[in-house]
């Protein structure tokens, strides 16, 4: 996930740093949604038998999701680099992206090819060495979100940030093109435009009738989610259009404040079966309505005002928020391994079904990854940086 270290202009000549401390807590949120989502879709939580209501509403939804990944991207980098856009270098930002990325993408698509084998080595169940192969192409050059159609599904998580990589392939010519509409009016014209694809995406997919087969094509196909972190980048340029406001701070916490509170009620509003009851009308509310309620929070957070402001950018939640990309990657291949290890060694075959397990596991995922990226990481980058 990148950075929300960001440069803003302070006037038209002079940039200045700024920090959205917010907005990490908003990373954070929409990470540990997901890997909740996916838990509980393996069997997690079965213990709780659908209670309390609300809490699987949310989970299930999920309240916060993939999409709030690429707007958040676009918005992060598009601030970031659109105070120096002329000297922005697309080759660079890429080869960075890379060097950060890859490495963990190509360890976890490793560990699920094993798994796989591992899985069927010695059973009935046939290793179709063929589609393995295939399957490990398409993940490991970034394909599968264009084409996951005759694949094996190796590590969901991982067509995201093939997804991903085509929007950073795209982030340049984006940039320099968002950085000249000069009108709020014209940015809010331009975001309607970047509506259409994702709406008529969804309606597509209805008219071929919903088909579960298709789902993850529809779902994961990186052409359409490039238009969502286009939104994020065309946010950043109207946040960075805004007037200065003269109102006291007091009126502008309260009215971040209630906005973000509204913006709650209506996603929990929007999870509800009545919003979803079609499989078109579930896409729709899934991955159109979000958008703007998603694209709202971002932009009230980034004022950094009001109570909800000031729990995300608690020094804690923020840490928290800046790892949130390892544990979202490696969820998945780590919970299969354990539950794989308990199964066969141990004869325990309840770890992937109880809520404490799933609770424990998620508390250790979230802080080893805490761990490697202040402990480990970090001081291997000031090491490199000193010499």
């Amino acid at each position: 996930m990148p950075d929300t270290a960001v440069t803003a202009p302070a006037s038209a000549s002079t940039p200045r740093k700024r920090y959205f401390n917010a907005i990490d807590g908003l990373r954070l949120l929409a990470s540990v949604n997901v890997v909740l989502f996916h838990l509980e879709t393996m069997g997690g939580f079965n213990d709780l038998g659908g209670k309390p209501g609300w809490l699987f509403r949310i989970v299930k939804g999920p309240a916060f999701h993939a999409s709030l990944f690429f707007i958040l991207g676009g918005f992060i980098f598009a601030t970031k680099f659109a105070p120096k856009v002329a000297e922005f270098d697309s080759r660079a930002f890429l080869k960075k992206r890379l060097r950060e990325l890859y490495p963990l993408h190509l360890i976890t698509t490793l560990v699920m090819v094993a798994l796989y084998v591992v899985k069927r080595w010695g059973t009935d169940s046939v290793i179709n060495v063929p589609k393995l192969i295939f399957s490990s192409f398409m993940h490991l050059s970034f394909l599968w979100s264009l084409c996951p159609l005759g694949s094996l599904n190796l590590n969901t998580p991982s067509w995201a940030l093939s997804a991903m990589f085509l929007c950073y392939a795209l982030f340049g010519p984006l940039l320099k093109w968002s950085t000249r509409l000069q009108s709020r009016l014209a940015v809010i014209g331009w975001m309607a435009l970047f509506f259409i694809p994702l709406i008529a995406w969804g309606l597509l997919y209805g008219a071929m009738g919903s088909q579960s087969a298709l789902y993850q094509f529809f779902h994961g196909f990186a052409p359409v989610r490039f238009f969502e972190f286009g939104l994020g980048a065309l946010l950043a340029r109207f946040f960075a259009l805004r007037d200065e406001n003269r109102r006291t701070p007091l009126f502008i916490a309260v009215r971040c404040d209630l906005t973000v509170l509204l913006l709650c009620c209506l996603v929990f509003v929007n999870l509800s079966s009545t919003v979803r009851a079609t499989h078109t009308a579930e896409w729709l509310s899934y991955h159109v309505l979000m958008i703007p309620l998603y694209l709202a929070a971002i932009y009230a957070m980034s004022i950094e005002s009001g109570v909800f402001a000031k729990i995300m950018a608690q020094n804690a939640v923020q840490k928290l928020g800046r790892t949130s990309f390892y544990p979202y990657l490696i969820h998945i291949p780590l919970m299969s391994v354990i539950t794989l290890f308990c199964e066969r060694v141990l004869s325990y075959r309840k770890f992937l079904h109880s809520p404490i397990n799933i609770i424990i596991f998620t508390i250790l995922l979230y802080g080893f990854s805490y761990i490697y990226v202040y402990a480990i990481r970090n001081k291997r980058r000031e090491r490199k940086a000193v010499k």
